[in-house]
């Protein structure tokens, strides 16, 4: 997916940098808004939107490519089935678009057409990062209340 690699870095400063060191570079992004970057520590993250998460998956660049590597991991990151029907459903995304949920996975959104849409990649990095901070101390089960203002 082609993207605009220091909006990227901006978006994820900004609203995620609560859980993110300095970005060194990006690596890749996913037609579902997912981000693998190096931080300035060496270690490489992926950050998935829908799920509100960003977590450190290789310390080294061996680790790295069993990431890369690996057909689980490959298929998560690539969601071919899913992104398919995405595409006769809305088209190819442009630059700097992606697929995202509306109602992100966490907060029990389905991995399906109807709760899924084109989007501005920089705006869903920037929402879901905020989301994501709010509701880091959720306990499973939690009832919450979501107002977007």
């Amino acid at each position: 997916m082609q993207f605009d690699e220091p909006k990227v870095i901006e978006a994820l400063s900004q609203e995620w940098g609560w859980i993110l060191p300095e970005i060194r570079t990006v690596m890749a992004v996913s037609t579902m808004g997912n981000v693998f970057l190096a931080d300035s520590q060496q270690s490489y993250w992926r950050i998935c939107p829908e799920e509100l998460s960003a977590a450190i998956v290789a310390r080294t660049p061996s680790e790295l490519e069993s990431v890369f590597a690996d057909p689980e991991s490959k298929a998560d990151w690539q969601m071919w089935g899913l992104v398919s029907e995405l595409l006769a459903l809305y088209g190819e995304p442009e630059v700097g678009e992606c697929f995202g949920l509306v109602i992100p996975a966490l907060l029990g959104g389905d991995y399906a057409a109807g709760n899924i849409r084109r989007r501005c990649l920089y705006e869903y990095l920037g929402f879901t990062g905020d989301l994501a901070q709010q509701t880091k101390d959720l306990k499973d089960g939690e009832t919450i209340k979501l107002e977007i203002v």
